[in-house]
């Protein structure tokens, strides 16, 4: 068989591949980071690189202007190599450039001391099994020469008095050397077991702090950070792009993926040593510390995420009847899933619900304090998949909608991500029809991410640029409104080439506008179908809580227009931010918290949407803006006399 060599620039990595290799998966196996939100299909248009030399085929396809195929644009997921190649990434940092909410913020250290003062008016021990203790042994002498092992047995038993202590044999091997390189001051961190104890680590007695790791694993995004088991204090956070991102950009694309061969162990690569041992290395070095002082972690992640860094098979999530493989993980230590940690470390996964609404929803859910409240909540979590809760402490049903990646920018012809460069906050003029942007990273803009698109269509309807359908008015006489000949549509100009990053004009057509308003439609009908089962109308809702990258920056006003929250008084929405992270902590610090979880996920009714013989005229209702029954929305049908 023909081998080819494929290098990629700038970062100058090279591959041997077979002669016919899909550029796509040379990539893949270079190591390089390809974008990929449909998995490879050739739809989105994100994994675009331009060949600078070498022989290859490739598929025509719409997304690339004539232009842009002469210029040797090409689309990675439909490109062969058919000799040696090198090929210039369009993106080097995609996977670190995404803007995750960092736990440590002013506002998100307040969603964490709120979660565990609800923890505690609950009646909630915040506390862990984890005890440190230091210990100091006399030296061996001639006349006092038991093993050391049976030494600090000994000792343990005067401070602990326990004498069933259960030693690992990763601690057996480091206690000779560090009983005699530490004066034989050493420090135990052992784990409650029942009447005795379980030594997790050992190290020197200088060491006295242990730590827990908490992860937000989100199809998108992941966040992680680094707790001192003992106070709770978080002492350090770290986050970054998922990089299974680049099988897929939601998790149906992923799971496919998981069934070609060996596409399991690459999704479960990815995200363990790919991302989440990185964003620990990370974390480690700024605090100066060894993996074996981290001895214990706790994961929240939607069901599928939760298969995928357990290395399960996951197909059966995405075919009826939509069974995944466990809700409750059984236990396990970091070394059973190579997380690089202390490999004797317990790892908690908080529990699923169903094959869509997961562990990231149950700790939202505590985090929030939805469980323990008699307010009804609506409890929506605004990502790459949009989940839903309503409830109180007394009943609670939740649903998962088909939302897809729109509101991470996926499906939209300029969308992106929020990072740098993105449009994330957009006003139209009402006389010239010229839009005012604000750009992440105040630089020139490249793209528009999930908010700047609810601002820009929001805008779009209230100027009469487009109408319920979201179809553009064609009698408006503007240099920004034009045909496009090779989408085969209208579409509005956001930003002219002259005034972006890359020399491309930013627009967003009729195609875009449609994708974007069945991912908003799907939310709304998941909610609306919520409180339809429970013979409730929007008017009983008490509070709104919004979970989510998004939130951080969602407009409510033009969140209302669209059609994508219901039409309810401003004070009655809350954005929460990382909710799932915040309640992975909240697990982390309480042994009684892991319990609760469990509780709140058998306590949640999981409605099937696509089984609900009424979502579907709701989904197709909610497809319009705001809606066909405008009645749904007063404050608008008032100003826009609809």
């Amino acid at each position: 068989m023909d081998k080819c060599r494929v290098t990629f620039l700038p970062i100058g990595k090279t591959v041997e591949v077979a002669r016919g290799t899909n550029l796509m998966e040379a990539a893949r196996k270079a190591g390089v980071f390809l974008d990929a939100p449909c998995g490879g299909k050739g739809h989105c248009g994100k994994c675009r690189v331009t060949v600078k030399s070498g022989q290859h085929k490739h598929e025509y396809t719409p997304i690339l202007t004539e232009e842009e195929i002469q210029q040797g644009t090409r689309l990675a997921c439909l490109t062969w190599v058919q000799e040696d190649m090198t090929v210039k990434l369009m993106e080097v940092d995609v996977v670190n450039d995404i803007m995750v909410e960092n736990i440590t913020s002013r506002a998100s250290t307040k969603l964490v001391n709120r979660a565990i003062d609800i923890l505690k008016d609950s009646g909630i021990k915040v506390g862990t099994s984890f005890k440190i203790v230091p210990v100091k042994l006399p030296e061996p002498t001639i006349d006092d020469n038991i093993p050391d092992l049976e030494r600090v047995q000994r000792e343990l038993k005067s401070v602990l008095g326990c004498t069933m202590v259960n030693w690992t044999i990763d601690a057996l091997r480091k206690l000779p050397v560090l009983l005699r390189d530490s004066d034989y001051g050493i420090t135990l961190t052992l784990l409650k077991n029942g009447r005795g104890y379980d030594v997790i680590n050992v190290s020197a007695e200088s060491k006295t702090s242990s730590y827990g790791l908490c992860v937000d694993v989100g199809t998108t995004t992941v966040a992680a950070c680094l707790v001192d088991i003992e106070t709770g204090e978080i002492k350090s956070s770290a986050n970054s792009g998922n990089l299974q991102m680049q099988y897929g950009g939601d998790i149906i694309n992923r799971i496919i993926y998981s069934t070609k061969e060996n596409g399991l162990e690459k999704l479960n690569h990815a995200i363990v040593e790919g991302t989440v041992n990185q964003l620990i290395r990370e974390m480690i070095k700024e605090l100066e510390i060894t993996q074996d002082e981290i001895v214990f972690s706790v994961f929240a992640g939607n069901t599928t995420m939760a298969h995928l860094l357990l290395g399960v098979y996951a197909e059966n999530i995405r075919l009826e009847p939509y069974i995944p493989a466990f809700r409750n993980a059984p236990a396990l230590k970091a070394g059973d899933i190579s997380l690089g940690i202390n490999k004797n470390a317990p790892v908690f996964i908080l529990p699923n619900v169903a094959s869509y609404v997961g562990g990231d929803i149950v700790a939202g859910v505590l985090a929030s304090g939805l469980w323990n409240g008699d307010e009804t909540v609506l409890f929506i979590d605004l990502g790459t998949n949009g989940e839903i809760v309503l409830g109180n402490k007394e009943w609670m049903l939740t649903c998962a909608c088909s939302a897809g990646p729109a509101f991470e920018g996926g499906e939209i012809s300029c969308g992106m991500r929020a990072a740098s460069g993105a449009i994330d906050e957009v006003r139209i003029d009402r006389q010239n029809l010229k839009p005012i942007i604000r750009v992440i990273g105040d630089t020139k803009p490249k793209g528009i991410c999930g908010s700047g698109i609810i601002d820009l269509i929001a805008e779009m309807f209230l100027k009469g640029i487009i109408d319920m359908k979201g179809k553009i008015n064609q009698n408006i006489k503007s240099d920004r409104i034009r045909y496009n000949q090779h989408f085969g549509c209208f579409e509005y100009v956001v930003a002219f080439g002259s005034e972006t990053k890359d020399g491309l004009d930013i627009t967003i057509n009729e195609i875009d506008i449609d994708n974007f308003l069945r991912a908003k439609g799907a939310v709304y009908s998941g909610a609306k179908t919520l409180l339809n089962n429970i013979g409730m109308d929007v008017s009983d809702i008490d509070r709104v809580i919004i979970a989510g990258g998004i939130g951080q920056n969602l407009d409510i006003n033009n969140s209302i227009t669209i059609g994508l929250l219901p039409d309810l008084p401003h004070e009655k929405f809350e954005f929460i931010g990382n909710s799932s992270l915040t309640g992975a902590y909240a697990c982390l610090v309480s042994d009684d918290a892991r319990e609760k979880v469990k509780e709140i996920a058998d306590s949640m009714t999981y409605i099937e949407l696509s089984a609900d013989p009424a979502y579907m005229e709701e989904f197709i209702s909610a497809c319009f803006l705001p809606h066909t029954d405008t009645s749904l929305f007063p404050s608008l049908k008032k100003a826009m006399n609809l």
